[in-house]
């Protein structure tokens, strides 16, 4: 058995001569014991290694290197809008009358209390049954609606607001090629 640290492949001894033939012989392959072989094909690496040449271009269990600076950059957007949308769906303690309670802001809440805003918009007289986290339905005038739908925007909007920033924080770090930085912005 031969390995190559140039393609980090291993070759079969008998197959030398059509790779020879063919043009394609790695001109760094060395012969490699059974043992080797078993050990970097067949077993997995440690935590944090991969098969890769050592100074000698033997085999060997190397480091796997950092992540390019600009995928952990976009690694790091993606955990951000990912905490952002949890936040947001997560929802927020409103308080009705003397009862405090979890407003759900998940898509389909967010167009539930839209419709119902707009309904209380346009028929000011009316009351409006609204149904938090608890499962307690509230009664709520049209004028709390109104505020409760308020309420629930801001809550969208500062996690917008949140995840901007730390967006900005990790292009300001990405441009200075921080990348002790990036890794440290967390939602």
């Amino acid at each position: 058995m031969y390995y190559s640290p140039s393609r980090n492949a291993f070759y079969h001894h008998a197959l030398e001569p059509i790779y020879k033939q063919a043009g394609t012989w790695p001109a760094d392959a060395i012969a490699v014991s059974d043992a080797e072989w078993v050990t970097y094909t067949q077993g997995d690496p440690p935590q944090g290694m991969q098969r890769g040449g050592d100074e000698n271009g033997r085999p060997a269990w190397v480091p796997i290197p950092p992540a390019r600076i600009e995928a952990l950059a976009n690694r790091k957007r993606r955990e951000i809008e990912a905490a952002r949308d949890a936040a947001i769906n997560a929802g927020f303690t409103h308080t009705f009358g003397d009862t405090e309670d979890v407003v759900q802001t998940r898509q389909r809440d967010r167009e539930n209390l839209t419709g119902l805003a707009v309904s209380a918009q346009r028929h000011a007289a009316e009351t409006y049954y609204f149904r938090a986290q608890s499962n307690a339905t509230y009664e709520l005038t049209a004028s709390e609606m109104l505020a409760l739908a308020d309420a629930a925007q801001t809550h969208v909007s500062q996690q917008y607001a949140h995840s901007w920033q730390l967006k900005a924080e990790i292009d300001t770090a990405l441009e200075a090629e921080d990348r002790p930085a990036i890794e440290a912005i967390n939602w």
